[in-house]
């Protein structure tokens, strides 16, 4: 598992050069310091995919480690979280303090052609960091069929779950 982890830190980093990189060519940029007008986030992170959470769900592999993100304020922090429609699912239950952090608008990463049986998008969550402190945001791999609440993924079964520790300062 370490090594997955440690696989999964490379692969967070490989995205975030290839975000930038990208907004360099397309002509992106930011009028924030925090990249939260437009250009990419100060922190770029994702979500495991679907079948490591199911492998974590199964006892095949350890639960997911938390991950650490240091902001400064006025950056923003990015979590790329894949959407398909399947039995299980990632659902955020834990937004962090709003005191220091203030959650922005998702904005979709990628599309399905129209009428793609079972095809998922990804989903960008993001924030930007107000004040200075520290919080953390958790998500849950939930089973959807059991959720008592269709709108409370605190309801739901939990598979797997996933922790950031968010540092402003």
């Amino acid at each position: 598992m370490r090594g997955r982890v440690r696989g999964a830190a490379v692969a967070v980093s490989a995205v975030t050069a290839v975000a930038t990189g990208l907004a360099a060519l397309t002509g992106c940029s930011s009028d924030s310091p925090g990249g939260s007008g437009g250009g990419p986030p100060a922190a770029l992170l994702a979500l495991p995919a679907d079948l490591d959470a199911e492998a974590v769900a199964g006892g095949k592999q350890p639960a997911f480690e938390p991950s650490e993100v240091h902001l400064a304020v006025g950056r923003t922090l990015g979590m790329d979280v894949r959407v398909a429609p399947l039995p299980h699912g990632w659902r955020l239950v834990e937004g962090g303090d709003t005191a220091l952090l203030r959650r922005d608008a998702d904005s979709k990463q990628s599309t399905c052609a129209p009428k793609t049986a079972g095809c998922g998008h990804t989903v960008r969550q993001s924030w930007t960091a107000t004040a200075a402190g520290s919080t953390t945001l958790t998500w849950r791999y939930v089973d959807l069929a059991t959720c008592t609440e269709p709108q409370n993924p605190a309801s739901c079964r939990m598979l797997a779950g996933k922790e950031v520790r968010v540092t402003v300062g």
